[in-house]
C-alpha cells in the first residue's frame, strides 16, 4: 500500500532536496488535507497561491510536470473548452491531436472550432491515489 510517507520519500529522493521537492510537498499536503470533492477543479493559479510566489515560475511548473507524471501521479491534468456558456470535457488525445494539426472537433456540434487555443482551458483533479491517501488520514 502507498502511504503518504512513501510519498514524500520519493519526492525527496527524485528531487534530492532541491525546490521541487519543497513545492511537491507543499502540493501534496494541500491535495491530502483537504476534501478531493471541493478540490474537482484545480487551476494553476490556484496551485500558485497554495505554494506562494516565493519560488520561481519555472520550478514551480516542473514540480506540477512532475505530480502529474507517472512517477507520483497526485495531479490528473484534465482539459475542457469553454464555448459560450458551456464547457465541454476533451480528452488529452484530443487536445494533443488539435495540437499537431491545427484543428479541434467540438465535441458537439462535430464542427471545427476556430481560435480552439483561446477556449481550451487546462485544469487538475487530485488521482485516486490522492483520494486513498485523503481518506486515510480522515
Amino acid at each position: 500500500m502507498i502511504t503518504k510517507e512513501k510519498i514524500v520519500e520519493q519526492i525527496k529522493t527524485d528531487w534530492s532536496g532541491n525546490t521541487q521537492s519543497e513545492i511537491c510537498l507543499i502540493i501534496l499536503n494541500y491535495l491530502i488535507n483537504n476534501s478531493p470533492h471541493s478540490l474537482s477543479y484545480i487551476t494553476y493559479g490556484s496551485l500558485r497561491k497554495v505554494v506562494g510566489k516565493k519560488y520561481n515560475i519555472e520550478n514551480f511548473l516542473k514540480a506540477i510536470q512532475y505530480l502529474c507524471g507517472d512517477r507520483t501521479h497526485l495531479l490528473e491534468l484534465k482539459f475542457e473548452l469553454i464555448d459560450g456558456e458551456e464547457s465541454y470535457p476533451i480528452s488529452y488525445y484530443e487536445y494533443n491531436e488539435a495540437q499537431k494539426t491545427g484543428e479541434l472537433v467540438h465535441p458537439e456540434t462535430g464542427e471545427l472550432v476556430s481560435s480552439f487555443e483561446d477556449k481550451v482551458y487546462m485544469f487538475f483533479q487530485p488521482s485516486s491515489l490522492v483520494i486513498n491517501l485523503a481518506g486515510d488520514e480522515s
